[in-house]
């Protein structure tokens, strides 16, 4: 039980910095509305905003998708998906629960999108 448990905190601690990591990345998308989609991109993969555990390794299982404020007070979007798959505690316990008949018991892709105002 305690080790089926350990996945999920994992899970449930991926899920946060990645809510994070989309409102940090819009936050700052809107403040620098003169970069580009993509430079913004990968600024929000570098790890200078969020959480070392879903941008270790250069963002290497972070997407990151930006759509740019169209006019000054329009708003900017980003999207932060984070892939759990390659993560070997929530891989384990994915094939456990597979086992026993709940082959999506445990999330492996995480997605958060969030908005705010151009300045």
């Amino acid at each position: 039980l305690i080790y089926m448990s350990i996945p999920l905190a994992v899970v449930g601690q991926s899920g946060l910095a990645v809510s994070h990591l989309a409102s940090a990345g819009a936050r700052y998308a809107a403040i620098h509305s003169d970069q580009s989609a993509g430079q913004l991109s990968t600024y929000i993969k570098s790890g200078a905003l969020g959480s070392p555990t879903i941008t270790g390794g250069g963002g290497a299982n972070l997407t990151v998708s930006v759509v740019p404020a169209s006019d000054f007070g329009q708003p900017v979007t980003v999207t932060v998906t984070y892939d759990l798959s390659s993560n070997v505690l929530v891989s384990d316990a994915s094939a456990m629960f597979a086992l026993v008949g709940l082959s999506n018991a445990i999330p492996t892709v995480l997605t958060a999108t969030q908005s705010a105002m151009s300045e």
